[in-house]
C-alpha cells in the first residue's frame, strides 16, 4: 500500500527540490479523484534558468514533475492560451502550494487572471 499522495508530494519536493522556489502539486488527487493507477502531477519552480519535464517512480507514485524558473514558464502559459488548452496554466492556478515564494505567488496569479 503506498503512502498518501499529499505525504508522497511533501516527500518528493523535500528530498528532490528543497531549494526551489516554490512547488505546487496538481490534478486528480487535490480533487480527491483518484485511483490506484493516478499519478502526481508537481510543478516545481527554480532559481536557476531551466525547463524539463520528468517522469520518475518515488515513494510507490509515477511522478510527472514539470520544472521551470521564474521566467520559463511564461512561453508554455502562451502557448497553453493561444491553442486553447490551459494545461499548465490550469495546473498552476488550482493546484496545491507545497512551497511557499513570493516569486511563486506572482506566478500564481497570472495563472488565474
Amino acid at each position: 500500500m503506498r503512502i498518501a499522495p499529499f505525504d508522497a508530494a511533501s516527500k518528493f519536493i523535500k528530498n528532490y527540490y528543497p531549494n526551489c522556489l516554490g512547488a505546487i502539486l496538481s490534478g486528480s488527487v487535490t480533487k480527491g479523484e483518484y485511483n490506484e493507477t493516478s499519478d502526481l502531477d508537481i510543478v516545481v519552480i527554480e532559481k536557476s534558468p531551466i525547463t524539463y519535464r520528468e517522469s520518475v517512480v518515488k515513494f510507490d507514485w509515477m511522478i510527472e514533475v514539470f520544472v521551470y524558473d521564474i521566467n520559463s514558464y511564461k512561453p508554455f502559459f502562451d502557448s497553453d492560451y493561444k491553442r486553447a488548452r490551459p494545461s499548465l496554466i490550469r495546473m498552476i492556478a488550482e493546484g496545491v502550494v507545497f512551497q511557499h515564494h513570493i516569486e511563486l505567488e506572482r506566478i500564481i496569479q497570472e495563472a488565474k487572471d
